[in-house]
């Protein structure tokens, strides 16, 4: 029964995953209102929960609700996976010019991506996982909370680092 509940979470962790990808497309081609949509599909689906009982939780909340029992990889990628639907709410709301939404999707993305890492540590990161340098930059030096800056110099970053060069 255990491996049947492991393939059953799995299955979970790839349909969010597809639909983080149809978010990326959505967003490429113009249409971030219907990203957004996609987002909080990927977030029912991933916490299956309804949207009104799940944004009523914290950020801090989510996680543990991803990670109760869940070896530490599985927990680690769900949180991963929040954290990218985060990123990319992010970005969806950038281009819809709301910072206020943008900043926050950020932090949240940032917090999430270092919680993970602290969840299960010295493994490598799936592709679809946030690099915190990036949400760093993308953060454009908003103040961050205390919680926030031990997150960052507990990974070994520095507040406001460049980002990762990419190709």
């Amino acid at each position: 029964m255990l491996t049947s509940r492991r393939d059953y979470i799995l299955r979970i962790i790839d349909e969010v995953g597809v639909l983080l990808r149809r978010v990326l497309q959505q967003r490429a081609s113009g249409r971030p209102s219907e990203g957004l949509q996609s987002v909080v599909a990927a977030c029912e689906r991933l916490f299956q929960l309804e949207a009104p009982q799940l944004f009523q939780f914290t950020p801090d909340q989510h996680v543990a609700m991803l990670a109760e029992g869940e070896a530490p990889d599985i927990a680690r990628d769900k949180i991963l996976l929040y954290a990218a639907l985060n990123e990319e709410a992010g970005r969806c709301y950038r281009d819809l010019g709301n910072s206020a939404l943008s900043q926050q999707s950020f932090l949240n993305a940032l917090r999430l991506t270092l919680r993970a890492g602290q969840t299960c540590p010295g493994l490598g990161q799936p592709a679809f996982a946030p690099d915190p340098a990036t949400l760093l930059q993308m953060l454009d030096k908003a103040s961050l909370d205390a919680d926030t800056t031990a997150l960052i110099a507990a990974a070994g970053l520095t507040a406001h680092a460049p980002p990762k060069s990419s190709p």
